[in-house]
């Protein structure tokens, strides 16, 4: 489409950013004030869901504020000619692309550490709010033009998935093999476990959040169809590389290891490993990881110090 409205607002389509499982990601602009925005575009095939989505959407919305989490400027719904009906999300745009791209350059320590803090802070946020993100995986960690965290698509994961699963039984079972075996798209590689079984709480964040915290470090990643999809990833047997959540469905002692190339303190690796346990109850919450990862106040002293001693400036 040429053309969108989100409310009131009259959108005109620059050019697409993205296409997933979910939808299409446009840049537009806005005709009356020529600001630019993002526009994730859902066609949903469960439309009896589709008024539930919007409404918790702009509820959920409305109850959020963070600097590192991406602000919502409207939501809407279109049907097509076909009767086909979709769901509209008008978000800021983010000009440094998402995490999983970034991820294919180098980047040091600080902007590491940069990273972890901000994503983790972002999500001890929403957990705070009693709200779990559901889809925490480096695509939907967005960045601005300074490399700062925008996280994304919080929440409406759940909606997401409920518009388009047609298996209640083995929903689970039934999403991975249709996302994850046949296009990739979906995000069962940074699954925790639990979530194969549908029984989970916000722990399951966290262990996404383990998985975002290694691909940082470790960089380690699968390939499909020419792209890189970075992650934490374990091999069995028969299946090859796959998530290590999913791994560990069939084996629970399944792990990851650092290389000698891993980027990070020991305390960061410390606490990405302990993020990605087995068990929820032996995972730390995304408060814990957030407080943990911080640079210790001697350190940071010191760094001033000399920074200040050499006529060093920020």
């Amino acid at each position: 489409m040429d053309q969108f409205q989100v409310g009131e607002t009259l959108l005109m389509t620059q050019r697409k950013l993205g296409e997933g499982a979910f939808g299409v990601v446009y840049q537009v602009k806005d005709q009356a004030s020529s600001k630019v925005f993002a526009l994730k575009d859902i066609r949903c095939e469960n439309e009896s869901a589709l008024d539930n989505a919007v409404s918790e959407a702009e509820n959920l919305y409305k109850v959020v504020s963070h600097k590192n989490i991406i602000t919502i400027q409207g939501v809407d719904t279109y049907k097509e000619k076909s009767g086909s009906r979709h769901f509209l999300i008008l978000t800021e745009l983010c000009a440094g692309g998402n995490l999983n791209e970034r991820l294919t350059q180098p980047s040091s320590d600080q902007m590491n550490l940069k990273w972890m803090s901000q994503i983790a802070d972002a999500l001890s946020y929403l957990h705070s709010k009693g709200i779990v993100h559901r889809d925490l995986k480096p695509e939907n960690v967005l960045l601005t033009n300074k490399q700062n965290v925008k996280m994304a698509d919080f929440g409406l994961a759940r909606e997401y998935v409920a518009l388009k699963r047609a298996d209640p039984v083995n929903e689970w079972l039934t999403f991975y093999k249709q996302y994850y075996m046949n296009t990739f798209a979906g995000s069962p590689p940074w699954m925790a476990p639990e979530v194969f079984r549908g029984h989970y709480t916000q722990k399951a964040d966290v262990f996404s959040l383990g998985v975002i915290f290694f691909a940082i470090l470790e960089r380690d990643y699968d390939t499909f169809q020419g792209k890189r999809y970075y992650g934490a990833f374990a091999q069995l047997k028969w299946e090859g590389k796959v998530g290590l959540g999913y791994a560990m469905t069939r084996n629970k002692y399944a792990e990851v290891e650092f290389s000698l190339a891993t980027q990070g303190s020991t305390s960061q690796r410390r606490v990405t490993l302990d993020a990605l346990s087995y068990s929820a109850d032996d995972r730390p919450t995304a408060k814990e990881v957030y407080e943990r990862i911080q640079p210790n106040q001697a350190s940071v002293r010191l760094k001033a110090n000399t920074e200040q001693a050499s006529g060093g400036c920020c």
